[in-house]
């Protein structure tokens, strides 16, 4: 920290004249008043010295000059695990805080939490440990403590950016849960942690090194991201819904504006199964995540005993029946039963994940 100094210097008289003798002899305050530098104020004295007229390159045992590229260092798998955990509660905690806003942009116009839409929406809440009758629900500040526990056990695997951004997040968090009302405040509210935790997702995305350790988060929240819209798409776009259902999914898969440039009408369960559902193109689709996840399996090395005679590894294999599935469905082939085998998939992809990697 800056603080105001004195220093004194010696002089010698030659036959050429002054001469300033090198260092000298400094006295510090201990405050930023400039007057506190005697003793008697807490100031403190110290020898300067001058070692050379000229400045003088740092010591160092580090080579210089030249390229010299370090080998990758193997990923523990520890740092790999709470990477993909990472990965899953950013995403789980991003799923719940559209939740929380669209159950609050309908009680601000509405009023009546017993209206169709609400209760329809809360009932989908309470089954994810989300009580919609508080305004910030511990279950949002449990996972974004989560994430945080998985982030600062590897701290050194991305930015101080990232980590600020994390660190961000929970704060403005911590504070709306103490101010934050019922209806279109924290509805408000819910769209500020949307764009600190977007933000959060973003700077890893663009600043992190592909690295093992990246593949790990992103595949976490792809395999999130897919789990909850096909369990959006099961509760929201089911023929038999209450009314205003299909506008709620394309409001929680963030593809609103998407819908309105890809399909004329109004929102039905055709096209929100096409869209969230098979839409190749559609980063907030099943088949984008399972793109995403076969390119990031592919990428990973293949356990000892695994992928003999040049077969994929047992993750990959696991995911390439999903994605063809999906690549080839039309809305009519996404019904519950398909949908719920899909979780089941990636359920048992998570453990295979684990088993290989993570243990």
């Amino acid at each position: 920290m800056p603080r105001p100094m004195t220093v004194r210097v010696t002089a010698a008289r030659t036959a050429l004249g002054w001469v300033f003798l090198p260092g000298g002899y400094a006295r510090f305050g201990s405050a930023d008043d400039a007057r506190a530098l005697a003793m008697q104020r807490g100031g403190s004295v110290a020898d300067v010295w001058v070692v050379g007229d000229a400045p003088r390159p740092p010591e160092t045992l580090l080579e210089r000059g030249g390229l010299h590229r370090v080998a990758p260092e193997p990923l523990p798998s520890r740092a790999a695990e709470n990477l993909y955990w990472l990965g899953r509660y950013v995403e789980r905690a991003e799923t719940a805080f559209r939740l929380v806003r669209a159950y609050h942009l309908r009680l601000a116009e509405t009023g009546d939490p017993e209206a169709p839409r609400l209760a329809a929406l809360a009932s989908y809440m309470r089954g994810l440990d989300i009580d919609p009758e508080i305004t910030i629900p511990p279950a949002l500040t449990a996972l974004i403590g989560s994430a945080r526990t998985c982030a600062g056990k590897v701290r050194d695997r991305f930015s101080t950016d990232g980590w600020n951004a994390l660190e961000d997040l929970a704060k403005t968090l911590d504070q709306m849960t103490r101010s934050a009302r019922p209806g279109d405040d924290c509805a408000r509210a819910m769209g500020v942690l949307l764009r600190k935790i977007t933000g959060f997702s973003g700077l890893v995305h663009e600043n992190m090194y592909r690295f093992p350790g990246w593949r790990f988060l992103a595949f976490g929240r792809a395999l999130e991201r897919a789990d909850a819209l096909a369990l959006i798409l099961l509760d929201f776009a089911d023929p038999e819904a209450t009314q205003g259902a299909a506008d709620i999914a394309i409001e929680l898969g963030d593809s609103t504006m998407t819908h309105r440039r890809r399909y004329r009408g109004e929102a039905s369960p055709a096209t929100v199964r096409d869209l969230l559902g098979c839409d190749g193109l559609n980063p907030r689709s099943i088949l984008y995540q399972l793109n995403e996840m076969v390119a990031l399996a592919a990428g990973l090395p293949v356990p000892p005993g695994d992928g003999r005679d040049g077969r994929p590894g047992r993750t990959l294999r696991a995911l390439l029946p999903l994605q063809a599935l999906f690549a080839v469905a039309t809305p009519d082939d996404l019904p519950a039963e398909v949908l719920n085998g899909l979780r089941a998939e990636l359920a048992k992809t998570s453990d295979l994940l684990s088993s290989d990697y993570l243990r």
